[in-house]
């Protein structure tokens, strides 16, 4: 769960720095328009990657139920 959060928090990071160099760095003017459109893309890819990974459920780490668990008739 925690190296899921830490994988999930860097690619919230990487995605808003992405999404943040499209609008405001000037280095970027220099790049194509396929070039600008490619970070922007992934900058988009990694913010829907981060928010999935930080909301996503742990798998359960058995795949029977436990004795107490089952159902009396």
């Amino acid at each position: 769960m925690i190296l899921q959060r830490i994988a999930a928090g860097l690619l919230l990071l990487i995605g808003l720095l992405a999404m943040a160099a499209t609008h405001t760095f000037p280095f970027l003017d220099d790049l194509s328009e396929l070039a600008e459109t490619a970070v922007a893309i992934g900058g988009a890819a990694c913010l829907s990657a981060g928010v999935w990974l930080w909301l996503r459920k742990p798998a359960d780490r058995s795949s029977t139920p436990a004795a107490g668990d089952a159902e009396s008739p």
